[in-house]
């Protein structure tokens, strides 16, 4: 009987633990909860388009030669409304092509520039699928740290249920998967902005 009742409580526990989890309306509410180096308030607008040559505080940026995430490619379209961030040792500059429409929208390029070696920018193309610069964070060796999302598909339905947030650092110039990830599960059919969190390692 006390097995039962310990059970029953046990069961109570996890499924509140679950219902208490918060729900994120974006995946910029999302990473503002993880310390990124980038504050979503502190960007500012910068000149976007097609042009591969970025200036940033005078310094000429060649995002088209920028060392890109596997399977992300260098051909620059940072569309209208593009934005920049600053931090002590890194930028950000982030944007999404004009013509971008249906799950295309999900995609935003994301160019990270180290700045902390004296007179050479480094320029790093990270994952778009739900990029945001506000993700990108550092672990204590001061790499940068980000994820590549990739949906989670429930058996038998061709629309994602969720995704997983794979965590890479960038150690010595090469992207390296950390062992880290994170599980969200959208909370509202076709909605896949709004999600809480149901796994993390």
């Amino acid at each position: 009987m006390k097995a039962k009742i310990c059970l029953f409580f046990c069961g109570v526990l996890i499924n509140l633990s679950a219902w208490c989890q918060p729900v994120f309306d974006g995946y910029e509410a999302y990473y503002r909860t993880r310390n990124g180096i980038f504050n979503s308030d502190a960007s500012f607008p910068i000149a976007g388009g097609t042009r591969n040559i970025i200036v940033l505080d005078g310094k000429r940026l060649a995002l088209n030669r920028a060392h890109a995430f596997p399977k992300e490619h260098t051909s620059v379209d940072l569309g209208h409304w593009a934005v920049a961030y600053r931090a002590t040792s890194f930028a950000c500059i982030e944007g999404q092509s004009a013509s971008a429409s249906g799950t295309a929208v999900r995609y935003q390029s994301v160019y990270l520039v180290d700045l902390r070696q004296t007179n050479r920018e480094i320029v790093y193309k990270l994952p778009s699928l739900f990029g945001t610069c506000v993700g990108v964070r550092v672990n204590a060796r001061m790499e940068p740290l980000f994820d590549r999302a990739e949906y989670i598909y429930e058996k038998g339905s061709d629309q994602p249920a969720g995704v997983t947030l794979l965590e890479f650092a960038i150690a010595k110039g090469k992207f390296e998967r950390t062992g880290h990830f994170v599980a969200v599960q959208f909370v509202e059919p076709g909605n896949v902005y709004k999600f809480q969190v149901t796994d993390i390692k």
